[in-house]
């Protein structure tokens, strides 16, 4: 099962309060968040790329986590670039956690620990 159903069925299983596919424009883009937590002001955002997640990506994570005004931003994808994981380790003000597709369809990672 793919990591979106997996965190759907136990934001359901939970009963949390979500808004799912929140989108947002930012210039003349348009950005999506999965599912916003709006009792705790987190956002998830799943990226199933073939691909690494680059710097360039972080950045537009960051600005959509301001734009939101989240208290946390999850990325959910398959892999993170070395420099990307640098970047984010550097400017830890980011507060953008990084999980990977994996852990949440084994079910290693639950939306508890995103929460607390």
């Amino acid at each position: 099962m793919e990591a979106k159903q997996v965190l759907r069925d136990q934001f359901n299983e939970r009963k949390l309060n979500i808004s799912e596919n929140v989108r947002i424009r930012m210039g003349r883009k348009d950005y999506r968040v999965d599912f916003y937590l709006k009792d705790y002001k987190i956002g998830i955002i799943t990226l199933d790329w073939n691909r690494t997640i680059p710097v360039s990506k972080i950045l537009q994570l960051e600005r959509v986590k301001q734009a939101l005004k989240l208290k946390k931003l999850i990325l959910v994808c398959n892999s993170i670039s070395e420099n990307a994981k640098e970047f984010l380790t550097y400017r830890n003000q980011i507060n953008i956690q990084v999980v990977h597709s994996s852990e949440i369809e084994k079910l290693e990672r639950k939306i508890d620990d995103f929460v607390s």
